[in-house]
This record gives C-alpha cells, sequence and structure tokens, in this order.
C-alpha cells in the first residue's frame, strides 16, 4: 500500500512540474536561416524568460518585438508585444502541448493563433506560426554561439 501511495504521488508531482516546464532551452540569441532576423532570450528567474525579436540593418539592431514567457498559476503564457501593433498591448498565448515541442495557443486572435517551438537539438530549433489551420509559415533557426567563450 505504501508503494502505490507513493508512487501516486510521485506521479501527481510529475503532473504538476510537467504543466509548469517552459522551454529554457530558448536562452541566448538565435537566427532564422538565411535571414538577418533573430530572437534573444535570457532566463529572469525560475518562472520566467524574456526575449525580443530583431532585424540587422546596416550594422543596426532594429526591435520589432518584446516576448515574455511565464509561469503563472501552474500556467505557462507566451506573450508577444509587436511594436506598432495592437495598441502597444501584449498578445498572450497559453501553453497547450508540451515535450520537445512547445506549442502556444490564443483560438480568439486573429492571427496568429498558434505558435511553436521545436527543438531539434542543442543548437537548432523548428519555429511555426499558423492560425492552426493552413495558414501560416515556418522556418528554422540556429543558436549563435559567438558570444559565449572567448579565447585568451
Amino acid at each position: 500500500m505504501k508503494y502505490i501511495l507513493t508512487v501516486s504521488i510521485l506521479f501527481i508531482l510529475e503532473l504538476a512540474f510537467a504543466q509548469t516546464r517552459y522551454p529554457e532551452f530558448l536562452q541566448g540569441t538565435w537566427k532564422m536561416e538565411n535571414q538577418e532576423v533573430y530572437e534573444h532570450w535570457d532566463k529572469v528567474n525560475e518562472s520566467a524568460l524574456k526575449g525580443f525579436s530583431y532585424t540587422l540593418k546596416d550594422a543596426q539592431m532594429l526591435i520589432s518585438e518584446y516576448l515574455d514567457i511565464t509561469i503563472a498559476k501552474n500556467e505557462v503564457i507566451y506573450t508577444a508585444t509587436v511594436l506598432k501593433q495592437n495598441s502597444g498591448k501584449g498578445v498572450s498565448f497559453k501553453l497547450t502541448k508540451t515535450d520537445s515541442t512547445f506549442i502556444f495557443e490564443n483560438p480568439k486572435h486573429y492571427f496568429p493563433k498558434k505558435i511553436v517551438y521545436q527543438k531539434l537539438n542543442d543548437a537548432e530549433i523548428f519555429v511555426q506560426v499558423s492560425d492552426g489551420k493552413q495558414k501560416g509559415f515556418a522556418y528554422k533557426m540556429q543558436k549563435q554561439f559567438h558570444d559565449i567563450e572567448q579565447k585568451d
């Protein structure tokens, strides 16, 4: 009986932990394949990532949106605040599925309704942005390691 109780408690704890996972692998700078488009993410604490998306033009960083992934009340929320859109207000998407693929959805938003981050390996992710049906786009991003190690 003690064994069953222990296993049950571990299972419940695992479920609770699984529901509060967020994509820590996003930390760092990512570059879109074949384009000068980047995302940079920093871990703020155990329940938040903050980031921004930008392009490089003539060696100048042009920020296009601010990004947040936070855990609150056992929910993981992805919020995108696109500059010069939506009166400067962020649009939130709730995490609906997680494993190596993190799916964030907001069925009430006109576009996108679904944002997906899939870890392919430590240096590459696959991102999908869609209406959850046929409209959308996808791309790969590579991790940028140039600022991680410097040799003397």
